[in-house]
């Protein structure tokens, strides 16, 4: 037997049993809305379905999404209604099916272009579409796209109804945790947002999941000051830590805080 041969058969180069792990698989998480917001024919809940384990934190429903559904269901009427939308950094997408129960007029979600990413969001359009009972109306009603932030705008604007100059509203749910991308999400709004319509907003929800950063997360209306954004606080809410850190911390990383952006 050759020493080539030896280490071979010896099993020098053979990986360790455990060396593929499958990928996590998709799980699913359902937002409940509140009785007194749902209205006949309406569903109670949406069932959305989360990617497997993801660097770019899809795997999650966020304690900021969930807010942003809530809020959006209670002034859906003024927000939503006959409104165009845009969501940056869907992940599942849950605030753009409120957008769509209260029959606002185009909803486009977009996530980073990451093929298992869109691929889920597609799913939970469809699904969404074939339980609404019009499934054709319903889907056409959207529209799924891969974008990254700061790019040409030009491609969303696009699928704007003809005659709209931009979105009525913007969604931003637990996004600007990425500091480095402030400059970048907010280029993307200055240029999406609609000038013709004097309502016009972006919706901004989040949460200081990194306590101690908490002064960077606010920079970004600081930012959006500069750039010519008129900033509103609209609300804080307390809810609960999504990931175990310092107990010291715990009572900040609770909080869901929510702002408008406007002209």
């Amino acid at each position: 037997m050759s020493d080539t041969e030896s280490v071979l058969g010896d099993g020098v180069f053979q990986e360790p049993d455990d060396f593929y792990k499958p990928e996590d698989p998709p799980s699913f998480d359902t937002y409940e809305r509140k009785p007194e917001l749902v209205r006949a024919s309406e569903p109670s809940k949406i069932t959305l379905r989360l990617v497997g384990k993801s660097p770019l934190w899809g795997h999650l429903l966020w304690n900021a999404s969930k807010v942003t559904a809530n809020y959006l269901d209670l002034h859906g009427s003024s927000l939503l209604t006959n409104k165009t939308v845009l969501e940056l950094g869907a992940g599942a997408g849950l605030p753009s099916f409120i957008a769509a129960i209260h029959d606002a007029k185009k909803v486009v979600i977009t996530d980073y272009p990451e093929a298992d990413l869109i691929a889920n969001i597609d799913y939970n359009v469809d699904k969404y579409a074939r339980e609404s009972h019009v499934e054709s109306k319903e889907r056409e009603r959207f529209r799924v796209a891969g974008y990254i932030w700061g790019n040409d705008t030009e491609q969303l604007c696009k699928i704007l109804p003809e005659g709209s100059d931009g979105y009525d509203l913007i969604i931003l749910s637990d996004v600007i945790f990425n500091h480095s991308e402030h400059a970048k999400l907010l280029a993307t709004c200055w240029n999406c947002l609609s000038r013709r319509n004097s309502d016009s907003k972006v919706f901004v929800v989040f949460t200081p999941h990194r306590a101690r950063l908490f002064h960077r997360d606010l920079q970004f209306f600081e930012d959006a000051t500069q750039l010519g954004f008129k900033v509103e606080k609209l609300f804080e809410e307390k809810w609960w830590p999504m990931f175990e850190e310092e107990e010291d911390t715990k009572d900040l990383r609770s909080m869901v805080y929510g702002y408008f952006l406007r002209f």
